[in-house]
This record gives C-alpha cells, sequence and structure tokens, in this order.
C-alpha cells in the first residue's frame, strides 16, 4: 500500500509521542508510588536530624521547626518523655474546650503508643531513629512513621505520614500525567503536521521537477533557501538540471547539424544525379548532330560547296552551344560552391541598363522588338559582373519569348535595403504552378519548344546563386499583358564581404 512521505513523517512523530506519554505513564504506575515514598522517608529522616540539633536547644527554633513540619510538610509530630506523651500535633490543633472528648486526640496517641510497641527500642537507641508502618484498625488507615531518640534522657520523637496522601498523590499525578499527556499529544499531533510538511515540501518540489526535467522541461528550479541537506539536495537537482539542459541542447545541435549535412548530402547527390541525367541529355543532340554532320562529310555525302558548308556551319553551331552550356553550369558550379567571389563597385543603374540593351540589339532587332529602358538616377554598390550576368539572362529570356514586334522594358527602383531591377517582357506567362521551378537547373516550361528557340535551361538557375551569393532576392510574376523578372541588388560598402 503507497504513503506518502509527507503521511511516514507524520505517523513517525506521532508514534514516537505516544510511545513517549506511554514511557511516563508505565514509569508513574510502576515506579512513582515507590519514589514518593523513598522521597517522604527521606523527608522523615531530615526532620529527624533538624530535630535533633534544635531539641536540645529548645525555644524558637524548636518551635520553627516542629510548625514548618506540621503546616508545609504535613508530618505529624509527637514527643515522648519516659513513655508520656509531652507533646502531640493533634492535642496542638483542638481548641482547649474538646480536648478531652476529641476523639482525633485518642487515635494521635494510640498511633503514637503502636509506633513504640512496634518498634525495638533498643535498636532505636543503636540506630537512633527507625521508620516502619502503623495501621489504625478502627479507622482502617495505614502512617508511615519514624521513631527516634532525642536525647539521653529517655526521650524520643514520633513523625507519622498518612499512607492517604501519598495514595492520593497518586492519583492526582496519573489524572494529571493523563491530561497533559492528552494535551501533549495534540500537541504533538499538530506539531507532527506542520514539520511533515515543511519538510516534505521542497520535496515534493523536487519530485516535480524531476518529472519535468524526466520530460525534457528545465524550466523549473528549486529556489529554495534552505541550508540543509535538503537545500543542498535541490541546488545539486538545478545543477544537475543545468548540465542536463546544456547536454541536451548541444545533442539537439548536433543532430540538427548532422541532420542538415545527411539531407545536404542527400540534396547534392540529387543534383549530381539530376545534372548527370541533364547534361546528358543536353549533349546528346548537339554530339549526335555533330558526329552524323562529320561523317557526312567524311563519306562525301554532300558534294556541293553550298552543302559542305551547310554541314560545317551545323558542327560550328552545335559546338558553339556545348561550350555556351558547359560555360554556363561552371560558372553556375562556381557560385554554388562560393568559389566566385564578389567584388563591389560603384554601379550606375540607367548607364548598366543600357549597356545591357546595346549588347543585345542584334537579337531584338532580328525580332522587330522595342526595348526601353526607364531612366531612375540610382547608384549602387555590387559586383557589376554577377549583376551583368543576372540581368543579361533576363533580357536574352525576355527576348526569346517574346512575339515578333513585341516591347520589352528595363527599369530600376529603390529599395529600402537596396535597389531592383525589373525586365519586363510581353507575351505569354507561365502558370503559377510553374513559377517556382522556374529557377531549377534545365526546367523548360513548354517542353515542345525547338532547340532554336528555346535556351539551356541554366539561366536562371545562375539568378538564384547569384543572388544568394549576393545577399539579395529574386522573382517572377505574370502581369497584365506579359511577365516580369526581378532581381533585388542589397547595398555593400566598397570591399565589403557578403
Amino acid at each position: 500500500m503507497y504513503h506518502s512521505i509527507r503521511f511516514k513523517f507524520f505517523a513517525a512523530i506521532g508514534a514516537i509521542a505516544v510511545i513517549f506519554i506511554g514511557i511516563l505513564t508505565a514509569l508513574n504506575v510502576t515506579l512513582y508510588d515507590n519514589y514518593y515514598l523513598w522521597q517522604r522517608e527521606r523527608t522523615l529522616k531530615d526532620l529527624y536530624q533538624d530535630m535533633c540539633t534544635v531539641y536540645a536547644e529548645g525555644g524558637e527554633n524548636l518551635a520553627a521547626t516542629i510548625l514548618n513540619s506540621e503546616d508545609v510538610l504535613g508530618i505529624r509530630l509527637a514527643i515522648i518523655s519516659h513513655r508520656k506523651v509531652i507533646y502531640d500535633s493533634v492535642v496542638r490543633e483542638q481548641p482547649s474546650s474538646i480536648i478531652a472528648a476529641s476523639e482525633n486526640i485518642y487515635n494521635g496517641l494510640s498511633i503514637t503508643q503502636s509506633a513504640l510497641n512496634k518498634v525495638d527500642m533498643q535498636d532505636v537507641n543503636e540506630k537512633g531513629a527507625i521508620i516502619t508502618s502503623v495501621v489504625d484498625h478502627k479507622r482502617n488507615e495505614e502512617f508511615l512513621c519514624l521513631v527516634g531518640r532525642l536525647s539521653d534522657h529517655d526521650e524520643y520523637l514520633v513523625a507519622r505520614i498518612p499512607f492517604m496522601y501519598m495514595e492520593q498523590n497518586s492519583a492526582f499525578n496519573m489524572v494529571f500525567l493523563l491530561i497533559s499527556g492528552g494535551i501533549t499529544l495534540i500537541v504533538c499531533t499538530f506539531l507532527a503536521f506542520l514539520i511533515s510538511r515543511h519538510f516534505t515540501r521542497p520535496l515534493i518540489k523536487m519530485g516535480n521537477i524531476a518529472n519535468s526535467m524526466a520530460a525534457l522541461d528545465f524550466s523549473q528550479k528549486y529556489d529554495g533557501s534552505r541550508q540543509d541537506e535538503i537545500g543542498w539536495l535541490g541546488q545539486s537537482l538545478n545543477r544537475l538540471s543545468e548540465h542536463l539542459e546544456k547536454a541536451i541542447e548541444g545533442l539537439r545541435k548536433t543532430n540538427a547539424k548532422l541532420a542538415n549535412e545527411i539531407r545536404e548530402k542527400e540534396r547534392v547527390d540529387e543534383m549530381r544525379q539530376e545534372f548527370i541525367v541533364n547534361v546528358s541529355h543536353e549533349l546528346k543532340t548537339p554530339i549526335a548532330l555533330i558526329q552524323g554532320y562529320a561523317e557526312g562529310l567524311r563519306e562525301g555525302i554532300a558534294e556541293t560547296p553550298e552543302d559542305i558548308a551547310y554541314y560545317c556551319t551545323t558542327i560550328t553551331d552545335e559546338a558553339v552551344r556545348m561550350n555556351n552550356l558547359v560555360m554556363q553550369l561552371m560558372n553556375l558550379s562556381k557560385l554554388e560552391l562560393g568559389r566566385d567571389q564578389p567584388t563591389f563597385t560603384d554601379i550606375d543603374l540607367d548607364e548598366f541598363l543600357q549597356v545591357m540593351v546595346n549588347q543585345t540589339a542584334l537579337l531584338a532587332d532580328s525580332k522587330n522588338l522595342t526595348v526601353e529602358v526607364r531612366q531612375s538616377g540610382l547608384h549602387i554598390f555590387s559586383d557589376y559582373g554577377m549583376v551583368e550576368q543576372v540581368i543579361g539572362n533576363y533580357l536574352s529570356n525576355a527576348i526569346r519569348y517574346t512575339p515578333e514586334h513585341g516591347k520589352i522594358c528595363l527599369s530600376a527602383a529603390a529599395q529600402p535595403d537596396g535597389a531592383q531591377i525589373t525586365v519586363f517582357n510581353e507575351g505569354e506567362g507561365v502558370t503559377e504552378q510553374e513559377l517556382p521551378r522556374l529557377w531549377e537547373k534545365f526546367y523548360r516550361t513548354d517542353k515542345a519548344r525547338s532547340r532554336e528557340s528555346g535556351g539551356s535551361g541554366v539561366g536562371l538557375s545562375i539568378v538564384k546563386a547569384t543572388a544568394d551569393l549576393l545577399g539579395g532576392a529574386y522573382g517572377a510574376r505574370n502581369v497584365p499583358g506579359g511577365m516580369e523578372f526581378w532581381f533585388l541588388i542589397p547595398e555593400h560598402q566598397p570591399n565589403e564581404t557578403p
């Protein structure tokens, strides 16, 4: 059966109190009467010594000793001289008018005589005093009597104490002991409750703290100020909680780091596999064309100069396409691996955008496109080559997917944390589901596009890697009449490393 430590503490203290009171009661029942009788015998002996001292002197000292023994000690005295009673306490206390008729006088005298008759006077003369018990058969009372010699002239002292006094005192003492024991037990029970609660409350709190620690909750702490074993246990629990919290936090960080490394490894493996598949797919066609046209030239299939020139031009175009793809993949790899570190210079965005338009003018003119640059008057510190690569990809895609006689617009706008360049082109947009996938390597929105009109699928991946390296942002959205691609260039200081 389960019992709390508070109950056990309370029960232990209560049991100790009951045992203690029981021992006192047992001692009182078995030993008190003997102890009280021993004390009264000592009192009689001490009184006898005092009487022997003052009896010879007589006078006031003797009278004071007799009065003190009778009034304070409750001892009745009788002085015997030559077998005659010359003084008895009972006679002193009786009014002179009733002395002759008083039964108490008779009783006192008879008890004195009985005491003298019971003891051996020779022993009294040799030892000085003898203590014995005398029974008054008429009143059925027993007395403790001392018979002692006062002088060498046959004078004796008889001192008596009723056993009734001792019995009454024992009864009173037992009743008082029971009352005081009951009160003590009630007080001890109440104190046991308070003490048990005082000692068990911090233990219960520490138990709750330990349960929280088991649930990996280390927010609870022991805040007691006790300077004892319980307080030391609480402080040890706090230190254990702190050490466990640090250790578990370290394990969590290590596990998170390992998980990230595993995810990164899996991502790299997936990228590697995807890269191999995509590169193989992208290079398969130009290699096949180059191989086919080269074999045609070797076999002499092209007989006319025009056919030979066509074969050679096709081989050159496919080689250039392969070279551009390889260069793009190399640039993307350097950006993703962080090997291409930016160098920040001041860029006049109006002049920069106009240069980009001029570089692609031939491609735009071939489709009769209108390319517009909106002036902003902005300057920004960034890596010129990386920004040029981003805007070049945006502009090339815009020219590629804008219909004949369409319009392209380049603009720049200030932002709280830098400048944003936007490239708008007329034409068809893409579905909202496809927008996040535009930045994946080798992804094309229209798988049916010809190789001549479609890109390699790497350009926007380079934009993403460049933005990550510079600490910027990128995105695309469908707008009325076409699409917008934007690139946020964060503001940097000269020679700053992002």
